[in-house]
């Protein structure tokens, strides 16, 4: 063998020696996509304003944009007064669900407005496992004298009361997102009347609805004239806690 094959040789050595040794680096450095990818609209939800002793259900909507079922093994809130409510099927990729988070003001608030902030740990098989989904708002204190008016008025309903008293499916907002004019379904509640307060995520009311009795057919909340982002559709039907449901606003 001559000079010029054993050089040939040794250049062929070296460059395959290389691409060996850097191989295992691209590796790993190489980023890999989640199979289960838990996607929300927002993880924080502002329920706006509540008087003390009210209890809300915050609904969250999410999405698996992953490429296996998403399965939650666990939510956790993160005191007592804040209890969450999850699927316990799983999620196929492309579909959504609603994680229910109740929050309970007795004993939160105080005159003048209490600022409340409360998080919630939610376990999947994700990357990574745990994501934090956060509710805040603000309680206000009644005073003695409109406490004492209304609790002879409130004493038979509230001890009715039950968590989760109302079923998040039979609460429809549409279309979501929305260009402005949003429809509210509340036709399973047909007869009884309602409160409906729209919040900013920064937790400014922005419309109060009384109605006196709900039809039969949805009806409609004209926001077109509001910032584009996200809003909250609080609602207190009579006789039960309130639903909280998001809606973006393009």
């Amino acid at each position: 063998m001559n000079r010029s094959h054993y050089l040939l040789s040794f250049i062929f050595l070296f460059v395959t020696t290389i691409t060996l040794a850097q191989k295992p680096v691209l590796e790993k450095v190489k980023p890999e996509t989640p199979n289960t990818i838990m996607e929300f609209q927002s993880e924080t939800f502002n329920w706006g304003e509540l008087e003390e002793g009210e209890v809300v259900q915050n609904v969250f909507t999410f999405t698996n944009n992953g490429v296996e079922p998403l399965l939650i093994s666990n939510a956790k809130g993160s005191c007592g007064c804040t209890v969450p409510r999850w699927p316990k099927e799983p999620i196929l990729p492309g579909e959504s669900a609603e994680i229910l988070v109740q929050f309970n003001s007795k004993g939160k608030g105080k005159e003048g407005g209490a600022n409340q902030s409360k998080r919630v740990t939610i376990t999947a098989n994700t990357e990574p496992k745990n994501t934090y989904l956060t509710i805040k708002g603000v309680v206000h204190r009644l005073s003695k004298e409109e406490l004492a008016k209304r609790a002879v008025l409130e004493k038979e309903i509230v001890e009715k009361r039950s968590d989760f008293d109302v079923d998040a499916a039979t609460v429809q907002v549409y279309p979501n997102p929305s260009r402005g004019i949003v429809n509210l379904d509340l036709k399973e509640y047909a007869g009884q009347s309602a409160m409906i307060d729209v919040f900013t995520m920064q937790g400014k009311r922005v419309m109060t609805k009384v109605i006196d009795t709900i039809e039969s057919g949805a009806m409609q909340l004209d926001i077109q004239d509001y910032k584009p982002g996200v809003y909250t559709v609080s609602i207190k039907l009579d006789g039960k806690n309130r639903i909280a449901k998001q809606v973006i606003l393009e």
